[in-house]
């Protein structure tokens, strides 16, 4: 069953502040774009643990979010499971799980998802990481994404770097994953080794 994107306007109507707008927006662009994935793989019949602590939003905030992935949800598969497909240069793979990151007190309007794909026979997590927010670094900076346990940097998935509006790179966890409790995306800047492992991004 096929049926077009939920207009953003639709959904939420006119009665948001404009930087609350903005902030759902993106949120509303990133699941458009992750798309409707198959079915749950073998491989992850048993997700692994990426989930990190939980805050709630106020009243009105968490209604327009719930609002809002309802209504994507439903219209990327007729009410079913919400599910994508990943792009490689013309082709497409499966998408297993999505894993949805937000921004930290220090980089509040960025937003990120892993579109985190089959494990190899090797024990290799490939993965889409599609970030916005975040901006370009000066020459000799860039960004990494970690996987923590108990809220601390405990292994690297790969470095990276943004042109300031939206970024798609391939990304891989050669781990278990179900060691792990979270992922965080830190930055890398000359002179400032402090910024290695301060959070710009968490799930």
């Amino acid at each position: 069953m096929t049926s077009r994107p939920p207009d953003f306007h639709e959904l939420l109507g006119e009665d948001l502040p404009a930087d609350e707008r903005e902030r759902l927006r993106g949120v509303h662009d990133l699941l458009v774009a992750a798309g409707a994935p198959a079915e749950l793989s073998p491989a992850l019949e048993r997700a692994p643990s990426v989930g990190g602590a939980v805050r709630f939003l106020p009243r009105r905030r968490r209604g327009a979010v719930l609002l809002l992935a309802a209504a994507i949800a439903a219209a990327a598969f007729g009410g079913g499971f919400l599910t994508g497909a990943v792009t490689h240069g013309g082709g497409t793979k499966s998408a297993t799980l999505v894993i949805p990151m937000h921004g930290t007190r220090a980089a509040p309007n960025a937003l990120a998802s892993i579109s985190l794909e089959d494990v190899d026979k090797a024990g290799n997590w490939p993965m889409r990481f599609t970030v916005q927010g975040l901006p370009k670094l000066p020459r000799g900076g860039y960004y990494e994404l970690y996987l923590t346990r108990h809220g601390r940097i405990a292994a690297a998935c790969g470095t990276f770097n943004v042109h300031g509006g939206r970024t798609t790179v391939s990304l891989n966890a050669p781990y278990e994953l179900r060691g792990f409790d979270g992922w965080i995306v830190t930055r890398h800047l000359p002179g400032r080794p402090e910024e290695a492992t301060r959070p710009l991004l968490t799930t």
